[in-house]
């Protein structure tokens, strides 16, 4: 049996459970409306035991082969159950994607940054500073840079050009993240266990997730990319406790690749809705797959 966790609403949840029947697969859907009258009996430890019970049907914890998580925000109740789930989650010897606590390293972008280049994959010249001078002297450096959130809330990307420093003004309240503009080709890879699935992205946009609001829609089409590259971030997803990432990068005019940022929990069908890549499929055989995915150590 494998459990996704996760809103009817969002697209990804729904595609995975999709793909799961398509395999013939027992999949349980845990809605996060049911989670305030949710009944359960778990006793959290190395090996949780237990059960839940969910629409009139109960699943016992050591009868889970595979989860998939994508919960969205819980208060009340709803919230000491998720807590609860989270717990579960992180400790199941199963394929989980993903484990709660792989994707940590979201909350703090430049330690992100330093996971990337520790598997040779190359990184913009960054900056983190609340240093107005400092940020000033950076952009007079590379004459385009763009800057964004520290953490891991989703932002939008936005570039200054050399001649409108002023724009730095503003960062004296709090630390921003600075970067140096990298021409050339976006490619967003998503990582399945060992394999990769990559896109290319082309439009006129900073932001190309947020194109349709600013210009015309971004075009996407799959892409090849170097086999070496592929199995780099193979490397990156496994030390980061992923089986599922999305990876950004850019592919520069003069033929560099570098990477921006990897997202553990990807919104991927927005890329798979433009190539056809299996990236769906290819989930849920994994979580079919009875994979080694030991939980992380709490360190």
């Amino acid at each position: 049996m494998i459990v996704v966790w996760g809103a009817l609403d969002d697209p990804p949840v729904v595609c995975v459970l999709d793909a799961l029947d398509g395999h013939g697969v027992d999949a349980v859907h845990l809605d996060d409306r049911q989670l305030g009258a949710l009944s359960y009996d778990v006793q959290l430890g190395s090996t949780p035991q237990g059960w839940f019970e969910i629409e009139g049907r109960t699943v016992e914890l050591d009868a889970i082969e595979g989860l998939y998580l994508r919960p969205g925000e819980q208060n009340g109740v709803a919230s000491a159950t998720s807590a609860m789930l989270l717990a579960v989650a992180g400790s199941l010897r199963v394929p989980v994607v993903n484990r709660p606590t792989a994707g940590r390293s979201n909350l703090s972008k430049p330690f992100q940054l330093s996971l990337i280049a520790s598997v040779g994959i190359a990184t913009p010249d960054t900056l983190v500073t609340s240093d107005i001078m400092a940020a000033r002297a950076f952009l007079a450096r590379h004459e385009r840079i763009v800057y964004k959130s520290i953490s891991g809330q989703r932002s939008i990307v936005s570039a200054i050009n050399a001649t409108e420093p002023e724009r730095l003004d503003a960062i004296g309240h709090g630390p921003v993240q600075l970067q140096q503009w990298i021409d050339g080709l976006d490619v967003r890879v998503h990582v399945v266990d060992d394999r990769w699935f990559a896109t290319s992205v082309v439009s006129s946009a900073t932001d190309y997730r947020y194109a349709p609001d600013e210009c015309s829609p971004a075009e996407l089409a799959p892409i090849d990319i170097p086999t070496s590259l592929g199995e780099q971030l193979v490397l990156l997803s496994r030390r980061m406790g992923l089986l599922v990432s999305g990876i950004d990068l850019r592919h520069s005019v003069d033929g560099q690749w570098f990477c921006f940022e990897v997202n553990p929990s990807p919104g991927f069908t927005y890329y798979e809705d433009h190539t056809s890549q299996p990236i769906g499929s290819s989930i849920a055989t994994l979580l079919r797959s009875r994979h080694p995915n030991p939980p992380l150590p709490l360190t």
